[in-house]
């Protein structure tokens, strides 16, 4: 056999999908999925499949509207669909995901088009990539500044922690923790604050008897609006719909 020398040379000589497919079976924290323009699910591997309590050939043929709550669907639809309008990948978006009968996790996700032969974008694909720390909270950075402050943020959600906070316990300016926080973790200090207290509220709201009103105020937010506003802006859905709906789904 000929020496193949680059890589173009060399995966033109393999079977399609060899590489990818078989790597992305085997990681047991990255969810994979291919998608056609419609939203059509064509290939999952079993992370992704795990995640809904189903199988990969199960998913075949399903879509986001089938297996999310209506509202979380429209957003996760709206990205593939930005991907394939703009024919640019979504790079690293930090979001918190439900498992079914409960449990929260927090993931990186990054979506890409993919082109035909004649360049038009024939769907997407997608990795997503479980964040973790020890047996804490998740921690997807590195810099140990940040990662203090990030356990101290878990440790203390129902305080009215400010960025100016956060920064001074860092030894930092408000701008060099943006910067680090934009870098590390692709997203800012308050938005992060935000998750992190909604990602709490999700594991209490179907993993305890507390009113809304109680887990609410058990995360700093004074104002039942304000939580639910807060709330909708990461789950895409109401504190209310969103108990009634995983409630539902594990049982």
């Amino acid at each position: 056999m000929s020496e193949l020398s680059t890589f173009r040379e060399f995966s033109a000589r393999l079977r399609p999908g060899q590489i990818a497919m078989g790597l992305f079976e085997v990681l047991p924290d990255v969810m994979f999925w291919v998608k056609n323009g419609d939203g059509v699910i064509i290939f999952t591997n079993r992370a992704y499949a795990q995640l809904l309590n189903r199988t990969p050939d199960d998913l075949v043929g399903e879509t986001d509207a089938s297996l999310f709550p209506p509202t979380m669907a429209s957003f996760f639809r709206s990205d593939d669909e930005t991907v394939i309008r703009t024919a640019k990948p979504l790079q690293n978006k930090l979001e918190i995901v439900t498992r079914p009968g409960g449990g929260i996790e927090w993931r990186m996700t990054s979506k890409i088009p993919l082109f035909g032969e004649d360049d038009s974008v024939l769907g997407t694909a997608g990795v997503s990539k479980r964040l973790q720390h020890g047996e804490g909270p998740p921690l997807p950075t590195p810099h140990r500044a940040i990662s203090d402050l990030i356990d101290q943020v878990h440790e203390n959600l129902g305080e009215d922690i400010s960025v100016r906070d956060l920064a001074r316990q860092a030894g930092m300016s408000v701008s060099s923790l943006e910067r680090n926080f934009r870098k590390y973790l692709g997203t800012t200090p308050r938005q992060y604050l935000v998750r992190a207290r909604i990602a709490a509220a999700c594991d209490r709201l179907l993993n305890t008897a507390l009113s809304i009103g109680q887990i609410a105020n058990s995360l700093s937010y004074h104002e039942h609006a304000s939580f639910t506003r807060a709330f909708a802006s990461v789950m895409h859905m109401s504190p209310k719909d969103y108990r009634s709906f995983y409630r539902s789904t594990s049982t």
